[in-house]
């Protein structure tokens, strides 16, 4: 019987006669008669067939009902089973509400609608490109809205980039932002710090020798956006990919990039030529020094033994004036006739010797 054409809004059926009066108390329904209704109505497919005359229900379907009860909560307890990966963390909610997280391995929670679960990678680096697109084929598509900027001197530059990020609070990540736009979220602030980054350097700087300070300024600019928004995540590199003219002036860019690489292969050159000339020049100025050095202290020794032979010599004129004047004389002559050309024979002895005439010398022969 429905509810509504029951006027005593009562679900098991009419009451009992004299239980309408005032005051007495409602009579509980006939479980077994309950128990034999269903048997009656699903009897066949629960295989108890129908019950006896006495009107009670068979014993088998009660045991059955309560069994099927019994799996079915053992079931949905199984079902609060899960395996976190090793990358992964889990946070359980209960209601909604965060409850606890838990690490990689097997767990268990309080199965469907009371907890809930969300696995979230936060041991895994995720990558995210600006400027360009990769597909699984190799594909590469560039994104000029992204990669088109402009400098401090007003030039436009084309930059790609890649940013690498972890999660490094899962509560902040699922709560403080949207989870489902956190790629989004990250790539916004990558922009936003990037074109700062290139807005306030000079493009000759960001193609040639400032590409790392660049890197590491949009690293810090990434990283403070996404901690004011509490968002959880970690930057872990930022690295310029392709960092070029507009494809409309990249002839000319080029040009100037060919003229810049030679200047610097000029210098290169002229420094190392630097570096072996100057060496040398030191060293033969050195060498120059010291055999400088080396002639005056020879000079220096010279004299002092000259003037050492000197008072010798002195000492013993002083002592024996005629021996020293005869044997200064005699060393002097034989250091003057030493060197000539002559040859001088005693009176006494001439004839008794053949001369010997050096007619090809223009030397002479004396006799005396």
């Amino acid at each position: 019987m429905p509810w509504n054409q029951n006027q005593d809004n009562n679900p098991w059926g009419n009451k009992p006669n004299g239980s309408s009066g005032g005051g007495n108390k409602q009579t509980p329904p006939d479980l077994d008669k309950m128990l034999k209704d269903l048997n009656d109505r699903f009897g066949g497919f629960f295989g108890g067939g129908k019950g006896g005359d006495n009107g009670e229900a068979p014993e088998v379907s009660k045991g059955f009902i309560m069994t099927a009860i019994g799996l079915a909560f053992i079931a949905w307890l199984a079902s609060g089973f899960y395996i976190v990966a090793a990358d992964e963390e889990a946070v359980v909610l209960r209601f909604g509400q965060h409850q606890d997280t838990r690490s990689p391995g097997l767990n268990w929670h309080l199965p469907y609608p009371i907890e809930t679960v969300e696995k979230i990678p936060t041991l895994s680096v995720q990558r995210l490109t600006i400027g360009f697109r990769t597909f699984n084929d190799g594909r590469v598509r560039k994104m000029s809205k992204e990669s088109l900027m402009l400098t401090k001197d007003e030039n436009i530059v084309d930059i790609s980039f890649v940013v690498q990020y972890k999660i490094s609070d899962i509560e902040k990540y699922l709560f403080q932002i949207d989870a489902t736009q956190a790629i989004q979220t990250v790539r916004d602030a990558a922009e936003s710090s990037i074109r700062a980054v290139i807005g306030s350097t000079l493009i000759d700087d960001v193609m040639t020798d400032k590409k790392a300070e660049v890197e590491f300024k949009t690293r810090e600019g990434i990283q403070a956006i996404l901690d004011k928004y509490n968002a959880g995540i970690r930057i872990t590199t930022v690295t310029l990919k392709d960092v070029q003219p507009p494809e409309r002036v990249s002839k000319e860019f080029k040009d100037v990039a060919s003229a810049r690489e030679d200047k610097e292969r000029a210098k290169n050159e002229a420094e190392a030529y630097a570096n072996s000339i100057i060496p040398n020049a030191r060293g033969e100025a050195k060498k120059k020094i010291l055999e400088a050095e080396a002639y005056a202290k020879e000079v220096e020794d010279r004299a002092i033994g000259e003037a050492d032979r000197f008072n010798s010599l002195l000492q013993a004129y002083k002592k024996a004036p005629e021996v020293t004047r005869k044997r200064l004389y005699l060393e002097t002559m034989e250091d003057v006739l030493a060197g000539a050309d002559k040859v001088i024979i005693d009176s006494k002895i001439a004839g008794q010797v053949l001369p010997y005439l050096p007619l090809n010398s223009t030397g002479k022969v004396e006799v005396k």
